[in-house]
């Protein structure tokens, strides 16, 4: 404001110019002030910790025809995609000993990323995040499970490939399952944080939509472990090119990967190292949000202590 006055006593501006100017002060500094609405709009990518690095890369390559980049005996890179954008499987080996598959962190795309207020935004809200690169921030959610904030071009994909997946072409993560000690309260955390679209609440899980998959709170069996507790989401559920139910089931016999059908759009397996996961059409979230709600619908076998059952990789 003294800059103004200034130039109002020296004639570099009129009387008029002045107020007008005075006037839209406090618009723009509460505009500076206003809190950033974070907007998810795709999967970046997510961790996945596997007990044989080579071979579970090499299942997920030839079974859903993701594109491997940068392998290394510690870490490898598997893409995916459609029309909307690129997600990523980051691989990584498990220490020595450890038998069971896990993911254990999973990253948003953020629409219009500006690192400064971002971070800015992410402290307000006191989550304390963790700066990786000037293009992501890592942190917890309110259950304590790892997530992220990234922007698109985190990471970059090499240019796709033109080879013909050997079984099926995945194009999107369908849904991912988060198991929640109390899915209501952390659903309104993610729709606060995320502003992700809410479709569909069964009161027992929700349906919260980003791009073109489904991040879905639900509630963990009676006595069950959290995805925080557990160190590992529930599953990740993929999305095929040229879905066709007969087909399909076909496939995951002859690969002996456990199928259960859930719908007539999907199907409960296993993957290489019998961690849980689920093929199917792209249509089969909207299809489900056609049910009426029922708290008591499971969502798949679970252990005993109320979380998937992975078991033990086959070998």
């Amino acid at each position: 404001m003294e800059k103004f006055t200034q130039d109002f006593k020296a004639g570099r501006i009129t009387r008029r110019q002045l107020l007008a100017l005075a006037a839209a002060l406090p618009v723009a500094a509460a505009k500076d002030e206003a809190p950033l609405q974070l907007k998810a709009t795709w999967v970046n990518h997510y961790v996945y910790v596997a007990p044989d690095l080579m071979k579970t890369s090499d299942w997920y390559h030839e079974v859903f025809g993701m594109q491997i980049d940068h392998r290394t005996a510690k870490e490898a890179h598997l893409w995916y995609s459609d029309a909307g954008g690129d997600t990523c499987m980051i691989m990584r080996q498990a220490p020595a000993g450890a038998t069971q598959a896990k993911i254990i962190n999973f990253a948003f795309t953020i629409d219009r990323w500006d690192k400064k207020a971002v971070e800015a935004e992410l402290k307000r809200r006191g989550l304390n995040p963790v700066s990786d690169t000037d293009k992501c921030f890592r942190f917890k959610d309110l259950e304590g499970f790892d997530i992220a904030v990234c922007a698109k071009n985190y990471m970059k994909r090499p240019t796709p490939s033109t080879e013909a997946p050997k079984v099926w072409k995945a194009i999107s993560a369908n849904h991912v399952v988060e198991n929640s000690a109390d899915y209501p309260k952390l659903r309104d955390w993610y729709k606060d944080l995320l502003d992700l679209r809410i479709s569909h609440d069964s009161g027992r899980d929700v349906y919260m939509w980003l791009g073109d998959s489904v991040w879905i709170p639900t509630a963990s069996r009676a006595g069950g472990k959290t995805s925080a507790e557990l160190g590992t989401l529930d599953h990740v559920a993929y999305s095929i090119a040229d879905y066709n139910n007969d087909a399909v089931k076909v496939q995951l016999d002859r690969l002996q990967m456990k199928p259960q059908q859930d719908t007539p759009l999907s199907f409960n397996c296993r993957d290489v190292n019998d961690f849980k996961t689920q093929v199917c059409d792209k249509q089969l979230v909207i299809e489900a949000e056609k049910r009426p709600p029922n708290p008591g619908r499971g969502r798949g076998k679970s252990g005993p202590d109320g979380a998937p059952d992975q078991g033990k990789g086959r070998r």
